[in-house]
């Protein structure tokens, strides 16, 4: 069982037999295929069945003889409609299976963005693929969670605020700076992040760590995709898991600047959100490139 489909409203299967009839309807009534066949002859087919608002199941596999579909694997999905970057990404195959992860060091925030790639056909058929896999293009990033709570905003004034985004837009010139090689970017960012050790070493003995620290997205575990963020709410939505009728929350969030959707149960959410609060919980990052 995939431990992300309660996120999209399936809390209540728990054995792989209680998913197969709806496995089986996305074989048969695919509201998105797409079938990509590479130089050898071999076909790679994606189909998607939504369940509910920008929510659904994507199996993967091929057909055989007498056009049989032959499932390689399935997960759940959510559609970001958010902007999130338009950074230069790698993307690369998994080794276990047909399925690929795309790879983006945005300077905001400071660490290497790994995510599951959703639109794999597009991909393959892209120009993009038969030449190199790096290339420029827009990343629009969705997650589900199975584990989130709402938490207050941090009160600012407008002029701490103002003071946040510039230091933010002057770390993120230095980091890419620092990228090229630049000595003196380099030397700023080690000064700085001394600064700012000393800063929480002397505010933790004070103040919660939540009321210090505003955003954050960092590695989670050991699946390179799955991240511990920390985001401000842009917008509020429900949905409707149309077969389950379980109610989900869908979140667009800001962290580190990033923007990004968040889909989660409504039973696996803490407290109520609204905008200007805060998301902090565990997320599987996913992403829709356009070329």
């Amino acid at each position: 069982m995939h431990s992300f489909l309660r996120a999209v409203g399936f809390s209540e299967i728990t054995k792989d037999v209680d998913l197969l009839p709806y496995i089986k309807m996305t074989i048969r009534t695919p509201d998105l295929r797409s079938v990509y066949e590479d130089k050898e002859g071999n076909h790679f087919v994606e189909l998607k069945k939504e369940f509910g608002y920008r929510i659904g199941l994507a199996v993967c596999g091929s057909y055989q003889k007498n056009d049989v579909f032959h499932m390689e694997y399935f997960y759940p999905y959510f559609i970001g409609n958010q902007i999130s970057t338009q950074e230069s990404i790698e993307i690369e195959r998994h080794a276990d299976k047909n399925s690929y992860a795309g790879i983006c060091d945005d300077s905001r925030l400071g660490i290497t963005l790994i995510y599951y790639l959703q639109n794999i056909g597009d991909f393959m058929r892209g120009s993009a693929y038969s030449t190199n896999k790096s290339c420029c293009a827009t990343t629009m990033l969705s997650a589900l969670s199975t584990n989130g709570k709402i938490i207050l905003p941090i009160v600012q004034t407008k002029e701490v605020k103002q003071s946040h985004e510039n230091r933010l837009k002057n770390r993120t010139n230095l980091i890419s700076a620092a990228r090229e090689g630049d000595e003196e970017a380099i030397e700023s960012l080690t000064m700085e992040d001394i600064d700012v050790y000393s800063m929480l070493s002397r505010r933790v003995g004070q103040e919660d760590l939540l009321s210090i620290v505003d955003t954050s997205m960092m590695p989670y575990g050991i699946e390179s995709d799955q991240y511990a963020v920390i985001g401000e709410i842009q917008n509020v939505e429900r949905s409707k898991n149309m077969i389950t009728g379980e109610d989900v929350y869908v979140l667009a969030v800001n962290s580190k600047d990033i923007l990004y959707d968040i889909c989660i149960n409504e039973k696996d959410l803490m407290g109520e959100p609204k905008v200007g609060r805060r998301f902090k919980g565990t997320i599987w990052m996913q992403g829709r490139v356009v070329f």
